[in-house]
């Protein structure tokens, strides 16, 4: 007789994205893992398979919950030059508090565990483009509608912002001082004109 799931895997995975993400994948051990979820190792193995299946399950719901919510307004049909300012902003802003010294999971997988992992580098490759595409889409509306000058290249700047988007969590998880941020912010959003 096959035993009952004795937790529910959404609340267990969301709690096991907020260890990696606060402590990084090699620093989260099996046991912190059970301790955050309250699952047993044998019950999270059950359904990840693995420590490692784990982490790209919790790379996915970071992808659907966070990143889902704070990126999807630059995917917005009318998602233009405000949509982008406010977005880097918002990020800056949370960059700049202490708790946001965790970064960004996906940018601290892309330094810590990609260059080690072809599937986590694939799923940062994916965010790049998640974030590229959205950027590039507003900035086309933004040309359209005058915001900003015909000739703007709005590949290239959605490529830098992208980057920009990266930077940030890289100050953040290396705890720059709130002020460097704010500058980094202003000047980054100076190159929209």
């Amino acid at each position: 007789m096959a035993r009952t799931r004795e937790f529910d895997p959404a609340t267990a995975l969301d709690a096991a994205m907020k260890v990696f993400w606060r402590n990084g994948y090699y620093a989260t051990s099996i046991e912190d893992l059970v301790e955050a979820t309250g699952v047993s190792r044998y019950g999270l193995y059950g359904v990840y398979e693995n420590k490692h299946g784990l982490f790209l399950a919790a790379l996915d719901h970071y992808m659907t919950t966070v990143v889902g919510e704070l990126a999807s307004v630059l995917h917005q049909q009318d998602a233009s030059l405000d949509a982008i300012k406010n977005f880097v902003s918002r990020l800056g802003e949370f960059a700049a508090k202490p708790s946001g010294r965790i970064g960004c999971l996906l940018w601290n997988t892309a330094s810590e565990v990609a260059p080690h992992d072809k599937v986590a580098a694939r799923k940062v490759a994916e965010f790049r483009t998640y974030l590229s595409t959205g950027f590039e889409a507003a900035l086309c509306t933004a040309v359209a509608r005058g915001e900003l000058s015909g000739g703007f290249d709005s590949k290239r700047e959605a490529d830098f912002l992208a980057g920009v988007v990266q930077t940030l969590a890289a100050l953040a998880r290396s705890h720059a001082e709130p002020r460097v941020i704010t500058n980094f912010v202003s000047v980054s959003l100076g190159t929209l004109v």
